[in-house]
């Protein structure tokens, strides 16, 4: 099976909180990622969430997703078409919750990441392309990982697994 996808690259700048991805005061609000999806970086950047397309691979050059183990904030993400989080380092509870949902959450260097360039993502062979360019490596997602993302995530794959599909 092939791991590789296109995304437009989208920067955040500086270091990103759970609370910055979805503010605290909407995650009880609602339990449908539909309605948490218009308040994505309400407070920490305006507007931004109206130029999302889908696929978007959203681009960070410091730690995302540091804080609290809100899985709304991933679902969030998803909600508004996210496809892809790229940073050089992760919340650790985020950057779990990213895989357990099927969002390709990948540690790497992002300078050569450019607003609004389109990469080719291959997950299996641990690149990051533009024009037939490595612009960046990782290291290859374990088997499972790979698994979860082909199965829609983690509770996908349970399910599947329990059904014996």
């Amino acid at each position: 099976m092939t791991h590789t996808s296109t995304h437009r690259v989208r920067r955040v700048a500086g270091m990103v909180s759970t609370d910055d991805i979805i503010p605290a005061r909407y995650k009880h609000m609602h339990t449908d990622p539909k309605l948490l999806a218009p308040h994505l970086f309400e407070a920490h950047l305006p507007g931004f969430v109206d130029t999302l397309e889908p696929g978007d691979a959203l681009v960070s050059d410091s730690v995302f997703g540091i804080g609290s183990s809100r899985e709304q904030a991933v679902s969030t993400l998803l909600a508004n078409g996210i496809g892809l989080v790229i940073a050089p380092r992760f919340g650790r509870i985020l950057f779990r919750n990213c895989w357990n949902l099927a969002l390709p959450a990948i540690e790497t260097d992002t300078d050569r990441l450019v607003e609004g360039m389109t990469v080719s993502l291959d997950l299996g062979r641990g690149e990051i392309r533009c024009e037939g360019t490595t612009l960046s490596t990782f290291a290859k997602p374990p088997p499972l990982l790979l698994e979860m993302i082909s199965q829609g995530g983690l509770l996908s794959r349970v399910k599947t697994r329990v059904s014996g599909e």
